[in-house]
């Protein structure tokens, strides 16, 4: 069970400045979860925080984290101290520097770092993780959230010179360093956090064939064009977990059923005209066991069809 600001070892209690009996110390960060300014792990939620974080995966609008993983190597940008010589000569520290991270992604290539340029202007908070499944936050009343970022920042990606990969980097500017010294939150999970918190995969929807009353339908990953219907043929072949819109106002699905000659889904509904055609919020996509974990969620585009 995880628990808030214990490192996992046994510690000697000392007192004011007693050296404790574990020398805790954040590992190589790993990773990283943006997540809402607004955002709070409750305390209740602490002792079962890899579920809680999986449930925040799946969820709608704000609510939704975005884990980032796995970083390979670290430059370390941050500031040092601000120190005023005064009148007479002594000094006094005026200011604190800033904590300012950059971290190289080596998986992933050019569509994630594309992904992640969508939040450089976003006002997110941040999680960290650590090489021994450690998550690093802030504590607040009634729980832990992100630290405070001045910016994120995925840089445009640096390439291939024949003797280095193409390079993707993100960078993580922390407004307020006491975050993550006096006023830092850690839980230590007890399982994988890299394999346990995955961020959704954005599919695609095709359109295969037209007819009256009917669209099939086929579904790959945005980024890779891998093609849904062989794993999930059965699984999707249901009208509740498929959305019509026509100028906004939904429309009755009548029934949905795998075309295994097209590799697609035939949608039936009645109407003409122009509408509107996607999956369920991934939480319910993951409800019937198409995706979530173990592996990642998905989160459909849409697709415009026309019927006579």
């Amino acid at each position: 069970m995880a628990e808030l600001n214990n490192p996992g070892c046994v510690l000697v209690l000392g007192a004011n400045t007693g050296v404790p009996g574990c020398d805790f110390a954040p590992d190589k960060f790993v990773g990283a979860i943006l997540i809402d300014k607004s955002t709070i792990i409750e305390d209740a939620d602490i002792p079962d925080i890899i579920t809680k974080l999986q449930e925040l995966t799946l969820a709608t609008g704000r609510d939704r984290i975005h884990p980032i993983f796995r970083f390979e190597e670290i430059t370390d940008n941050s500031e040092e101290e601000t120190i005023a010589t005064l009148g007479y000569g002594s000094k006094q520290v005026v200011k604190e520097g800033k904590y300012d991270w950059m971290f190289r992604i080596v998986k992933g290539g050019l569509c994630l770092n594309n992904k992640l340029r969508s939040f450089n202007k976003a006002n997110k908070k941040v999680l960290f993780v650590d090489s021994s499944n450690v998550i690093y936050g802030t504590r607040v009343e009634g729980g832990i959230t992100g630290f405070t970022m001045d910016f994120f920042y995925a840089k445009p990606f640096k390439a291939n010179d024949a003797s280095n990969a193409a390079i993707f980097n993100v960078r993580f500017a922390l407004a307020k360093p006491e975050e993550f010294n006096e006023k830092v939150a850690f839980v230590k999970a007890d399982q994988d956090i890299e394999e346990a918190v995955k961020g959704l995969i954005d599919l695609e929807l095709v359109e295969l064939a037209v007819a009256t009353g009917k669209v099939t339908v086929g579904i790959r990953t945005a980024c890779d064009k891998v093609d849904l219907y062989p794993s999930f043929d059965d699984a999707l072949a249901a009208g509740e977990l498929w959305k019509v819109t026509k100028a906004g106002a939904n429309v009755a699905i009548t029934s949905v059923a795998k075309n295994d000659t097209a590799g697609g889904w035939d949608v039936s509904f009645t109407g003409t005209g122009e509408h509107v055609i996607t999956l369920a919020a991934p939480s319910v996509l993951a409800a019937a066991n198409v995706g979530g974990y173990p592996e990642n969620g998905f989160e459909a585009g849409i697709l415009t069809s026309t019927l006579s």
